[in-house]
């Protein structure tokens, strides 16, 4: 069966009553002047960044925190496409939120669905939290409809928060954008945080040596990247329908859905075996809330609060947390998502036509699925993230 919308599922957020006191007032951090975008170019900003967080084995695979930095990629369908959602908004805002932490080093964010304005909400994003200059890339692939239908807040926070990139024309292909970001990384350091369609991916992975870089994408993934956490599936199965992150297919044309679980099952099948591979499924992040704190304890010019509230159709309302929670993993490891790992050895298979995953059990490898150990904990952590 095909993956049904993502359900409501929000609640009153009860740890709010926490924010009641303070001062919650933020000052943008956009004062200077922004710098004019003309065209599709590679950011001149991308630059070699620090070594990162060291991931223990144990059975298999396993990931602890680590006080260096972790140089961070963001995957994102960013409220566009078949999957739309406000959750991608929520684990964008916290990732800005680990690099003030000093806990990661955002190297570039990714849209990796069709709907133009979708980049725009990206740049609302990186300028509100003081990084204007991220590297942004979008999906350039002619197989999605440039017209898939997108969210509400997109809109919004385009039209009235600051930014200089409105629209997906005015950014590179997101392969150029991976590939340069990763070039300029130290060799097995970077976290991917694959929160949306594996369009990108699969784009990266089939991509040949180019003036960026003598290697294949295969390759260049092989060497710079540590680990990939991906919010897709569901574990150990998805006997009861395709997870909509797989197969595209809730909000998609057919052939939308088709190209996302070709998309799915590509990446899923050739990611090198030098990646730590971390799948969050659907069944963890539909037990965490969050989000419902942003009323009361972020100001009402962030764009983060915009976004929650102009989905959820008003204040104090929270979301399940597929994509923060699978964030949160990225970069500080599966404890300190309130995670564990399954302890089922084997990997992971999709189907090329509907997206369906199955977890085969067998032998260790680089990928495992996760547990979740305690959904209110991981809830406050997302939420003290984005305050």
């Amino acid at each position: 069966a095909p993956a049904a919308p993502r359900p409501p599922g929000h609640i009153r957020n009860l740890t709010k009553e926490r924010c009641d006191a303070r001062d919650t007032s933020r000052q943008p951090p956009f004062a200077s002047p922004l710098p004019t975008v003309t065209g599709p170019s590679i950011p001149s900003n991308m630059r070699a960044r620090s070594l990162v967080v060291s991931f223990a084995l144990w059975t298999g695979v396993t990931v602890t925190s680590s006080s260096t930095p972790v140089p961070l990629i963001v995957d994102t369908d960013i409220g566009g496409g078949g999957c739309k959602d406000v959750d991608d908004v929520a684990a964008l805002c916290m990732a800005h939120a680990l690099a003030d932490n000093g806990e990661a080093d955002l190297l570039a964010v990714l849209q990796n669905t069709s709907p133009q304005p979708c980049a725009g909400v990206i740049g609302v994003i990186n300028t509100y939290y003081g990084r204007p200059d991220l590297p942004i890339g979008a999906y350039k692939g002619t197989d999605l409809d440039p017209d898939a239908s997108y969210l509400e807040y997109v809109d919004d926070l385009v039209a009235n928060f600051p930014s200089t990139v409105k629209n997906a024309s005015q950014v590179p292909d997101s392969v150029a954008v991976y590939r340069q970001a990763l070039v300029d990384a130290d060799d097995h350091s970077v976290a991917i945080s694959s929160i949306g369609l594996l369009t990108n991916l699969k784009a990266l992975l089939m991509s040949e040596a180019d003036d960026i870089s003598p290697l294949s994408g295969y390759d260049l993934v092989a060497q710079k990247v540590k680990t990939l956490a991906v919010m897709g599936g569901k574990y150990p199965s998805s006997s009861d329908g395709s997870e909509c992150n797989f197969c595209g297919c809730a909000w998609a044309s057919a052939s939308d859905a088709a190209t996302a679980a070709a998309a799915t099952a590509y990446v899923v099948e050739n990611m090198p075996p030098q990646v730590t591979v971390l799948y969050s499924g659907f069944e963890i992040g539909i037990e965490v809330q969050s989000g419902g704190t942003l009323s009361t304890c972020a100001s009402v010019d962030n764009p983060c609060r915009r976004a929650f509230e102009d989905y959820e159709g008003g204040e104090n309302l929270s979301r399940f947390s597929w994509d923060p929670l699978s964030t949160l993993a990225a970069v500080r490891g599966v404890e300190g998502a309130s995670c564990e790992l399954s302890g089922d050895d084997g990997i992971n298979t999709a189907d090329a036509a509907t997206g369906n995953n199955a977890w085969v059990s067998g032998a260790p490898t680089n990928q495992t699925y996760l547990y979740l150990t305690d959904a209110t904990a991981a809830g406050n952590s997302i939420d003290e993230l984005r305050e």
